[in-house]
């Protein structure tokens, strides 16, 4: 872990960010148990988030299903479990409280864990997965993804999570990115 984590975890304001969150949960707050996953990563403490996101995945906070199955599915705070991973996004994929943005995200990345799987079968859902999720326009790397299957060809798939950064998980995972990550701040 590098010395920057290391404090990171272990500043006052972190903890007294977390347990001002957790008093907002006994309060009854609806997004404390969200936010107190968010923090945990922000802190670097990617085991906790993944529980605090476990806690919260469920019928009224979709997103947080997609939050677990990327842990899952790259091993985030968790050891790497893809079948988990697909139930999880599928569950962010039909619960009602899902952003429209986490739902395409769950989209993408299922369609990923798929492709990876190999089966033909996944490979036809997949592009089903991919349509949906680049049906609007602002999703590039749907796009780009179902470009690459049309054009059977090697496969470059991007593993990001949109909007998150590489210390947070997310263009970590992308061979894609990682070495242009590196040369300017994530």
């Amino acid at each position: 872990m590098g010395l920057t984590k290391a404090i990171m975890r272990n500043t006052p304001r972190g903890q007294r960010a977390i347990q001002r969150l957790k008093m907002e949960l006994r309060g009854g707050s609806s997004v404390a148990s969200n936010n107190i996953a968010a923090t945990y990563r922000q802190l670097g403490n990617f085991r906790q988030a993944f529980q605090w996101w476990r806690r919260t995945a469920g019928p009224h906070d979709g997103d947080a299903w997609l939050e677990v199955g990327y842990c899952f599915q790259y091993g985030i705070g968790t050891r790497r479990d893809p079948a988990a991973a697909a139930r999880s996004y599928r569950q962010a994929i039909k619960t009602y409280y899902t952003t429209e943005f986490g739902q395409e995200e769950a989209q993408y990345h299922l369609a990923v864990a798929l492709i990876d799987r190999g089966a033909r079968r996944d490979r036809q859902e997949a592009v089903r997965l991919l349509n949906h999720a680049a049906e609007d326009g602002d999703y590039p790397q749907a796009t780009d993804l179902l470009r690459q299957l049309s054009d059977h060809g090697p496969l470059r798939i991007c593993r990001c999570r949109r909007e998150l950064a590489r210390r947070f998980g997310g263009k970590a995972q992308c061979t894609l990115h990682r070495d242009r990550s590196r040369s300017r701040p994530g």
